[in-house]
């Protein structure tokens, strides 16, 4: 595990105000701590973002192969009823 560490960050008056508060209201243990989870926050709206592109990607290449499965799906032969009955006469 890394050790934390300190960097130095200017934020508008109001902001710091929002870190205070919000540190006081929810029992944070400071203002690192505030700002940490908000970062955390934004990472995580991140990489859902990263996955919701990555699944709307995917939804298309399936949609194209389902595609594709069903064109070729009885090539050449003949209709799925009439091989089922085909298969039940040879037995």
């Amino acid at each position: 595990m890394q050790l934390a560490q300190k960097i130095s960050v200017s934020l508008d008056p109001s902001i710091l105000s929002f870190i205070d508060r919000y540190a006081t209201d929810h029992g944070a243990k400071g203002r690192s701590a505030v700002v940490a989870k908000a970062l955390q926050l934004l990472q995580r709206s991140e990489q859902e973002n990263y996955l919701s592109e990555a699944y709307a990607q995917s939804v298309e290449q399936d949609q194209q192969m389902a595609a594709e499965f069903d064109a070729t799906l009885n090539d050449g032969l003949s209709s799925p009823a009439s091989s089922l009955e085909a298969a039940h006469e040879t037995w």
